[in-house]
């Protein structure tokens, strides 16, 4: 009996052994609805994603093709009557395989026939063509030319079987051949025909060109006997200094900066019968004196400190750009001042003398800066001095910062002395900051930065400190506890005591060789892992903030899924009574926006449960009421959620539904 049982369980083993290998072996592969240029392929057995590599047998003319995980692949463009084979390579267990398990096949001999009938060319005009066929019921491509020449040009007509050809020359012959996709090819270009354009007799001429409304910046041009969109040109007479307005089918633009006392050419190029008909039919007009006065009046700069100033005009209605700088320099900084007359300045240096000028928005052009003024900013008598600076609170890692006598904002710097290793904390108004993360029995150094009378001081007042040394045993990093509980076959609770910090949990599958999934647990000692694999061992660590520094990963602890029942995650305990089935599961709408609505109908009365995952895993919703008999509604409000796929699982008895739901 002992050699019985001892055989069966060897027996178990080697089974399992045999069913773990073979889920990165294909099954059953098939090649089928095969034709002169096409097949599908197919295979059991693997559940990752797979490409197939394919080439003509004996070649290395290799092809692929991305199978995800449907465990089939529609290959194209095939060669006729050629053998072909095709492997595999899946990812298994974390790893790409190598291709592998070849397959071979034959396509068949192309019978089908490719042939357009019936080609007319129809509606011929002096730039435009129809052209139409019967005959083929593939995608096809148009190319025309004029006869006895290479200047190719293509129509794409899906499967229209006629396509209208434009922008063609009168008086021209032109050739259109067809290249269309039949059974899996495409022919090439072929079945030439001719047609001949006709003479161009559309007048494309405009009238009543007129120029008025002329100023010394501006002009309003118009016109009249054209119907199609239209560019203008302008430029001084007599120079190549282009301009341009796009007139769309208006007949009238107006222009804009222009110089006065000028006269300036404008020129029309408009869409007439399908064709540009380039710049031409010039006229002039001439702007007149500019004699709009545009200057401030009144300029003032009060309010002098010795980091900042006022200054103010009046006398501009327009937008205008204040240009100050120390005087004598080019150290030029700006400010705008919209229509305000008004702008404050910040930032001077003490003790300075300052110029400032204007340039305004003024009968439609900017005046450049002028007017220019000056001021003297004051003595800085301000003082931006920290006092009782002390480091306290010291440790192997960490130290607490703090000082007097400074009210502005501070930017702390901090470094082992003698390097420049240089980091840096903001303490906002708290005169105050916590140092983490230093490195034992080191002197550091620590210096301030202060925003003071409107001026950051620059990094001075220099004192330092030294780290204790790290006795290792006088705080506890160390966790106890560890388990792992509520385990299902695709999720499983982790928890530990004796952490005061926050921590990170890595987990892995025991058969792979590296960490590849981390989860913050925060300071809650515990986290969820969802969308495990059933039946899988696998092993995980914690790395925890403590004593002012991380901590390597470590105290591996394992745990066992269990084998897939559809329990989709849920916690089960006790006895599942069994329940008839859930039918018509559905949630709309789909996409959701803010409130989405969760129907089922359900057979029995009967507690149910609802949980709504992200597609990390993580759960976002979940509650647990009574299930009438009939249909049955739940609002989940998706508000506060963000964009992204969620999975809607659904769990009566032993009966689970599971849908997708994406949140827009």
């Amino acid at each position: 009996m002992k050699k019985l049982i001892f055989t069966i369980a060897v027996f178990a083993v080697s089974v399992t052994m045999v069913m773990a290998q073979d889920q990165c072996v294909p099954y059953n592969q098939t090649a089928s609805e095969i034709t002169a240029h096409s097949a599908v392929l197919s295979w059991d057995s693997l559940t990752g994603p797979t490409w197939v590599r394919f080439y003509p047998t004996g070649t290395t003319q290799y092809h692929y093709k991305f199978a995800h995980q449907n465990n089939t692949a529609m290959i194209k463009f095939l060669m006729e009557e050629t053998e072909y084979t095709w492997d595999l390579s899946t990812m298994c267990d974390g790893e790409w395989t190598d291709f592998d398990w070849p397959q071979t096949f034959t396509t068949l001999q192309d019978t089908v026939v490719c042939e357009p009938t019936n080609q007319q060319t129809s509606n011929i005009t002096d730039h435009s063509a129809d052209v139409s066929w019967e005959g083929l019921d593939g995608p096809t491509w148009v190319r025309f030319y004029p006869t006895g020449t290479t200047e190719y040009r293509y129509r794409f007509v899906h499967q229209n079987n006629s396509v209208t050809l434009n922008w063609l020359d009168d008086l021209t012959e032109y050739t259109w051949e067809l290249n269309t996709l039949c059974n899996g090819q495409w022919t090439g270009f072929d079945w030439p025909q001719v047609f001949t354009t006709l003479e161009d007799t559309v007048v494309c001429e405009p009238t009543n060109q007129v120029a008025e409304n002329i100023t010394a910046h501006s002009a309003d041009l118009s016109w009249e006997g054209l119907d199609g969109p239209t560019w203008v040109r302008f430029y001084p007479t007599g120079t190549t200094e282009y301009h341009y307005r796009f007139a769309h089918q208006n007949n009238s633009v107006s222009l804009g900066w222009l110089d006065d006392l000028t006269e300036y050419t404008w020129e029309l190029n408009t869409l007439c019968d399908g064709e540009w008909t380039g710049f031409g039919w010039a006229q002039a007009f001439t702007t007149l004196e500019d004699t709009v006065v545009c200057e401030p009046t009144n300029q003032v700069a009060e309010n002098i400190t010795a980091h900042s100033a006022d200054l103010s005009w009046e006398g501009l209605d327009g937008p205008t750009w204040v240009r100050y700088y120390p005087t004598g320099t080019t150290d030029y900084r700006y400010r705008f001042a919209h229509n305000n007359s008004a702008v404050s300045l910040h930032w001077l240096q003490a003790e300075t003398e300052y110029t400032w000028e204007l340039s305004t928005l003024c009968n439609g052009m900017w005046s450049g800066f002028d007017w220019a003024q000056t001021f003297t900013t004051l003595e800085d008598t301000a003082v931006c001095e920290p006092t009782d600076q002390t480091a306290e609170n010291i440790t192997a890692h960490s130290a607490d910062l703090t000082w007097e006598g400074i009210d502005g904002l501070t930017w702390i710097r901090y470094y082992p002395t003698g390097t420049t290793d240089y980091r840096y904390r903001f303490s906002h108004f708290n005169n105050i900051v916590h140092l983490h993360m230093l490195e034992p029995e080191t002197e550091y150094t620590w210096e301030l930065n202060t925003l003071c009378n409107g001026m950051w001081t620059g990094f001075d007042w220099p004192q330092t400190f030294v780290t204790l040394p790290d006795t290792g045993g006088t705080v506890n990093c160390e966790p106890v506890n560890q388990m792992a509980s509520n385990i299902t076959a695709h999720s499983a609770d982790l928890s530990w005591e004796g952490l005061e910090g926050p921590t990170i949990v890595r987990y892995k599958k025991a058969s792979c060789p590296q960490y590849h999934h981390m989860v913050p647990a925060g300071m809650n000692n515990m986290v969820s892992l969802f969308n495990l694999k059933d039946a899988t061992e696998y092993n995980w660590q914690l790395s925890t903030f403590c004593d002012g520094v991380w901590t390597d990963f470590g105290w591996e602890q394992s745990f066992v899924t269990l084998e897939a029942d559809g329990d989709n995650g849920f916690k089960t305990s006790g006895v599942i009574t069994e329940i008839p089935a859930i039918s018509e599961f559905n949630a709309y709408p789909n996409p959701v926006s803010n409130q989405a609505v969760v129907t089922f109908n359900s057979a029995a009365a009967g507690t149910y449960q609802l949980r709504i995952v992200n597609i990390l895993g993580s759960l976002v919703y979940e509650s647990e009421n009574m299930a009438k008999e009939g249909l049955n509604t739940v609002n989940v409000n998706f508000a506060d959620k963000p964009a992204g796929v969620y999975f809607v699982i659904l769990k009566q008895g032993n009966n689970i539904k599971q849908l997708k739901l994406i949140r827009e």
